[in-house]
């Protein structure tokens, strides 16, 4: 029982991770840049594109910063998830082969 929790936990813990690379580009792509790319100017917020500057509203600047910081951090955690399924699973098929 254990062990599948733990499966399931790693599990979970990657589709996190996807959901979360893959918004900070949709969501970039749909605001038209991102926070650390932008800048703001006493009350107006822009967001950055290689050198473009979109205005956004101050939610949306500071969302896309703390997604952003979600992503740099999720960027190593996800493959180091799968890494863990597949050496529960390995470990499981070790197990399973030395008990037939």
């Amino acid at each position: 029982m254990k062990k599948s929790k733990n499966n399931l936990i790693v599990s979970i813990w990657n589709a996190i991770g996807i959901i979360i690379i893959a918004g900070f580009f949709l969501y970039g792509f749909m605001i038209g840049g991102s926070a650390s790319l932008g800048y703001c100017d006493a009350n107006a917020y822009y967001v950055g594109n290689h050198g473009e500057y979109t205005q956004v509203s101050e939610i949306i600047y500071h969302v896309s910063y703390v997604w952003e910081i979600l992503f740099w951090i999720f960027i190593p955690l996800t493959p180091l998830g799968c890494f863990l399924i597949s050496h529960i699973q390995e470990k499981r098929e070790r197990k399973k082969n030395r008990l037939e």
